[in-house]
């Protein structure tokens, strides 16, 4: 048995060497294993923790040590405001993101409309608009199956009878649909592939390749999407996609193919983020 605070400095120290916020990230792993949050560990700082919990503790320290990300230690991330369960699977969601959900929600939450996500992952996005767009038909993809189980479970998890259409498909090929939809919605791997070895450590070792990997210049998902749209997007519907930093206007060049009224949109941080059109 161990003192809390004499045991969060101890993953403190661990974590210090390879991670930017070491306190914090400590302060994670513990409210993790105890099921508390953080102003717990303020208040109960002398209590007594078992010898179990905190070999677990120490555990999840070194795996992070080594650079695991903390969301696939504890199994799950926050996306908004949802929990959703991750795995090694599926690209870790963040909060980028919620800029593309937020801008659909925000222009159809109470429309009846149907939407696709290709390229669904852990079923964030499309989890989400179901969520906070009750009157919505969603089906989503992914060429995944281990990541589809993931976007199952956490539509089981999240929607109770609200059900979402997940089925497999390439998004670098022709996807099929019982229906035209209103809305397409993609945030598709979009990383060069000689990229990728240089990203941070607990990307490149821990995340999947497969949601990474945007080709030679990143952008063969976007073009093979928009390729591709009319088999799912009804005339006059709408496209978003998320883009990497410094996509939009190669992104934007490939939707001018098809469609119109292109906006791009920024992220929190004033980075393009988001590029939007209608097909015409």
């Amino acid at each position: 048995m161990v003192i809390l605070h004499t045991l969060l400095s101890q993953g403190v120290a661990l974590l210090e060497k390879n991670t930017e916020s070491p306190r914090f990230e400590a302060e994670v792993l513990m409210c993790e294993i105890l099921k508390k949050d953080r102003l717990y560990l303020s208040v109960h700082r002398d209590d007594i923790i078992c010898e179990s919990a905190a070999d677990k503790f120490m555990e999840f320290c070194k795996r992070r040590s080594l650079g695991e990300p903390s969301a696939y230690i504890t199994g799950h991330r926050e996306f908004m405001s949802l929990d959703f369960k991750v795995n090694k699977n599926v690209l870790i969601p963040r909060p980028d993101t919620e800029i593309l959900t937020d801008k659909i929600i925000t222009k159809y939450k109470n429309c009846n409309v149907s939407i696709l996500d290709i390229c669904t992952g852990s079923g964030a996005i499309a989890i989400a608009l179901a969520f906070y767009m009750p009157s919505c038909k969603v089906y989503a993809t992914d060429i995944s199956d281990k990541a589809l189980e993931v976007a199952n479970e956490n539509a089981e998890n999240l929607l109770g009878n609200k059900k979402i259409s997940f089925f497999k498909a390439d998004a670098l090929k022709k996807i099929h649909t019982d229906e035209k939809c209103d809305i397409v919605v993609s945030n598709p791997p979009y990383i060069e592939s000689h990229v990728i070895e240089t990203l941070d450590s607990d990307v490149k070792n821990f995340e999947p390749r497969l949601a990474l990997d945007g080709g030679k210049d990143g952008l063969i998902f976007y073009d093979r999407i928009v390729n591709n749209i009319e088999s799912v997007l009804a005339p006059g519907g709408e496209l978003y996609f998320e883009i990497g930093f410094n996509q939009a206007k190669a992104v934007t060049d490939i939707m001018k193919t098809k469609f119109t009224n292109i906006q791009v949109t920024q992220d929190l941080a004033g980075l393009d983020r988001v590029v939007s059109g209608q097909l015409a």
